[in-house]
């Protein structure tokens, strides 16, 4: 495979990131994965200035990645990926610079890494639905920037994993937040309810576009908080995201959701999604 490295294409067993780097002594960096349907890439504006918009959080030294567009198309093909579905990864660090909390001097160049790779879709998963656990939200106050400092999401992932659930939810004062890598929406009363844009969760790319679809589709929708003390009596749930797209959740806590299978707003959602996500650049 053929990756990407600081302006640079190279065979992915050549590229080689430094030990100061400083994503790898501090989780000092940001990163975007954008999805590709048969060589169409899903939303690449947005993504890249989420990027940016993350890139001046940190207060990097370049906080404009338009020009990392081509390179994503290029990716996919020279890795031979405009047929079925494939993941561009893209990750900017502040840098390398000897080891030090302070910030290196501001004309050290960032690093800026992409690759290609392609990807199986979670069919089972979206026709079936999938189990989910509440976990309590121990993750830092700036979860709005998409950075590579995913431990504490890594280590709850793995606790829902280890309880036979596919995702785990964050939940903060009471309020369920996000998941590990995807966020959520509930339908209550014929309406789509998704938590609100906050600094604790990560307004997602696919969480936009979803909501366009409700407009749309003349689906009401709210952007409200979603209760731990409700999500047991909500009519449906699901998670969104770039992987899973829309996908059922349903049973939370070992206790179904629903009737317990996927429901009708859901599979509106998801049928809407398929036919529009291929189309949109």
């Amino acid at each position: 495979m053929i990756g990407y490295l600081n302006g640079q294409y190279l065979p992915q067993e050549n590229i080689v990131i430094s030990p100061e780097d400083r994503g790898f002594l501090f989780a000092d960096g940001i990163y975007e994965v954008i999805r590709s349907y048969s060589g169409k890439l899903f939303r690449t504006k947005a993504h890249l200035d989420r990027l940016s918009r993350g890139a001046s959080a940190l207060e990097f030294n370049q906080t404009d990645f338009r020009y990392l567009e081509p390179v994503c198309e290029r990716l996919i093909q020279d890795n031979r990926l405009t047929q079925g579905d494939a993941l561009i990864y893209m990750q900017v660090t502040r840098g390398v610079a000897p080891r030090s909390h302070a910030f290196p001097p501001i004309e050290t160049p960032l690093t800026v890494y992409a690759m290609a790779r392609p990807f199986q879709p979670h069919l089972r998963e979206a026709e079936t639905g999938i189990r989910a656990i509440l976990i309590p939200d121990q993750r830092w106050a700036r979860c709005d920037i998409k950075t590579v400092g995913l431990l504490a999401n890594t280590l709850a992932h793995q606790r829902a994993r280890n309880s036979h659930a596919t995702e785990g939810l964050f939940v903060r004062d009471g309020a369920v937040m996000e998941g590990t890598h995807s966020n959520v929406m509930a339908v209550m009363d014929g309406k789509v309810i998704t938590p609100p844009r906050t600094n604790y969760m990560l307004a997602g790319i696919t969480r936009e576009f979803v909501l366009s679809l409700c407009g749309e589709l003349s689906i009401p929708f709210l952007e409200t908080p979603l209760y731990e003390s409700d999500i047991l009596n909500v009519d449906e749930l699901m998670i969104v995201g770039t992987t899973v797209e829309v996908t059922p959740v349903i049973a939370v806590n070992n206790e179904k959701i629903g009737s317990g299978i996927p429901g009708p707003l859901t599979r509106k959602l998801q049928k809407a999604f398929h036919l529009s996500a291929s189309f949109v650049g």
